[in-house]
Order: C-alpha cells, then structure tokens, then sequence
C-alpha cells in the first residue's frame, strides 16, 4: 500500500497565473494537455478558447511565470503573461 500523500496547499499559497496565447482549438489543447498535466506545480488550469486572447490560467503554489512561458513556447505557441 502506498502511504505517500501529495502536498496540500492552503488556498492563500495558490496563485493564478494569466497568458494570453495562441491556443485556437481544441487540438491545440489537447496537445499541450499533457505537458500541464506532468508539470510538477500545475495544479489546475484551462484555456478560453472564446476570449480574443486566448487566455490560459494556471494556479500554482510555486511556479513563476517564466516557468508557464517557457513550457508553452517549447511546444509552439505564443504565451505573453498578462498584467493583473
């Protein structure tokens, strides 16, 4: 049995980072679903699609945008960080 349990965040540690993207359809976010999904640190997030900017959020506990920035433009999209 496995008796390792993940890290629990309290919600004050948890921040939302926002992209604007060139994500346009759902086979772009299917291709960069697995990447969300294995990075350590990303602990939810989504695009939308209906927004002009195409705005992807992450909510971290301790990835920098950089992190984000630089994990989307490896796969081959546009990701700028938003101002607040």
């Amino acid at each position: 049995m496995n008796n390792i349990k993940p890290p629990s965040y309290s919600r004050q540690n948890i921040q939302v980072l926002v992209f604007k993207t060139n994500l346009l359809s759902a086979k772009d976010i299917w291709h960069i679903s697995p990447i969300m999904g294995e990075t350590p640190g990303i602990l939810r997030w989504n695009v939308d699609e209906h927004d002009i900017d195409n705005v992807l959020r992450i909510e971290t506990a301790w990835l920098l945008p950089e992190d984000i920035i630089r994990l989307v433009t490896g796969a081959g999209y546009i990701c700028e960080e938003l101002p607040d």
